[in-house]
């Protein structure tokens, strides 16, 4: 959407090639320019394709497809390179056509306005960098502000990375319910300290007591993606999510419930009764027997 430069002055390059993948390079930091490239084996990709290769069992695919339907707002949280954009792309594609996403993201990379007959209607934005007299960026922070005012059925937050945490959950706890974000943790719970260190970090420096204030009024619930050299299964790389928590209220600390938990076989069991059941009961998901109504 706008140029990026790279030189000496600007050492750092993220940006998306015209064929989706993800480039990022670095000069005068290294002994020479160094780049990676990181391409999605899965473009179009929905619940079932993860179901199938094994990141989500049927069951959690079928209370994952409810969560958006009901319009919960989710975090998905992992590792570098665990698979985050991905999952987020597939529970983008269970919202509904009808519905106007904003998406907001450092570099654009999610794509989900590619896909006409999936999204027709899809605002994406982009950070923009200051230029070489360091003026005319748009922040994060600015962006999400300003998709608030453009009518969305939902805003998407491709990667949280910094002060715009606190606009974004202002952004849920303000009708915009039905919002999706990724953020960078090692572990489900992990995730809320991490909210609560950007927030500090923030223009607004939220004390950690209203940052968990603010948490548990904006997030339903916490999805955790991990990658594992599992040698179980031949030393192969493994991409699957190992734990789902649900916010269910705030005493000092965000207090939260781990409805699904990692099984000895590498999947994920039910583990806690789900509070708000009875919502996700309307789009089908029976937390009892696990199967459509």
């Amino acid at each position: 959407l706008s140029s990026r430069p790279f030189d000496t002055a600007n050492p750092q390059l993220d940006l998306r090639l015209p064929d989706g993948s993800r480039l990022s390079a670095v000069m005068d930091v290294t002994s020479r320019p160094s780049l990676s490239v990181r391409r999605a084996r899965l473009g179009k990709v929905f619940l079932s394709d993860l179901v199938g290769n094994g990141t989500i069992s049927p069951d959690l695919g079928r209370f994952l497809s409810a969560v958006v339907m009901a319009r919960k707002n989710v975090m998905i949280a992992g590792s570098t390179n665990a698979g985050k954009t991905t999952l987020l792309r597939a529970l983008a594609n269970e919202i509904p056509a009808h519905e106007r996403l904003i998406t907001v993201e450092r570099a654009l990379e999610l794509g989900l306005d590619q896909f006409q007959e999936l999204h027709p209607n899809v605002v994406a934005f982009e950070h923009r960098l200051p230029n070489s007299e360091g003026q005319g960026e748009i922040s994060m922070a600015e962006l999400v502000r300003r998709s608030l005012r453009m009518n969305p059925s939902r805003v998407i937050v491709g990667e949280v990375l910094g002060d715009e945490i606190v606009t974004m959950l202002n952004a849920m706890t303000q009708g915009n319910d039905g919002s999706l974000s990724t953020i960078h943790a090692n572990s489900s719970m992990e995730v809320f300290n991490r909210i609560s260190t950007y927030a500090l970090q923030a223009e607004e420096r939220l004390p950690i007591e209203a940052s968990h204030m603010l948490i548990a009024g904006a997030i339903d619930f916490v999805v955790f993606i991990e990658k594992r050299n599992d040698y179980h299964f031949g030393g192969t790389l493994r991409r699957f999510v190992s734990s789902v928590r649900e916010v269910t209220g705030v005493d000092g600390r965000v207090l939260s419930s781990e409805v699904f938990v990692a099984s000895p076989d590498g999947g994920v069991v039910p583990h806690a009764p789900i509070s708000c059941a009875d919502e996700l009961a309307h789009f089908g998901y029976d937390p009892m027997q696990g199967v459509w109504r």
